[in-house]
C-alpha cells in the first residue's frame, strides 16, 4: 500500500521503521514519474511487508537536498535505514526488481 510523505520528517520516520523500504521521489508536472509510478507500485505489491513511500518535490523541496537529487523520477531502495540502492532519471525495471528482490531474500532467510 502507497503511503504519501509530506515532510522530511515523515520521509525520516518512514525509512527508519520499515526494514525493507521503496521509495519514488517524483514532481508534479514529471511525465515520467507520473508514468513510473504505477509500474513501481506493482512491483512492490509483489513483496509482502516491504513498505512503499511517495514523496512529491514539488510539494516538499527540501527533500532534493536532503538525498543530493537532481533530476526525477528517483526511485530508491532503503534496508534498515540505509540507502542500498538508487535509480534516477532512466528507471531500470528489472535491474530495481533484482535489486528489491535480493534484499527482500536477505530479509526472509
Amino acid at each position: 500500500m502507497r503511503q504519501e510523505l509530506h515532510s522530511l520528517e515523515e520521509f525520516h520516520n518512514f525509512i527508519e521503521t520499515h526494514r525493507l523500504a521503496f521509495l519514488h521521489v517524483m514532481r508534479d508536472n514529471c511525465s515520467v514519474c507520473h508514468a513510473v509510478l504505477p509500474q513501481v507500485e506493482d512491483l512492490v505489491k509483489e513483496y509482502d511487508g516491504v513498505a512503499f513511500g511517495v514523496i512529491n518535490q514539488s510539494e516538499v523541496e527540501a527533500i532534493a537536498g536532503e538525498l543530493s537529487i537532481f533530476t526525477v523520477p528517483v526511485d530508491i531502495i532503503y534496508m534498515d535505514g540505509k540507502e542500498m540502492h538508487r535509480q534516477g532519471r532512466f528507471i531500470d525495471m528489472q535491474q530495481l526488481e533484482r535489486q528489491l528482490s535480493l534484499m527482500y531474500d536477505s530479509l526472509n532467510k
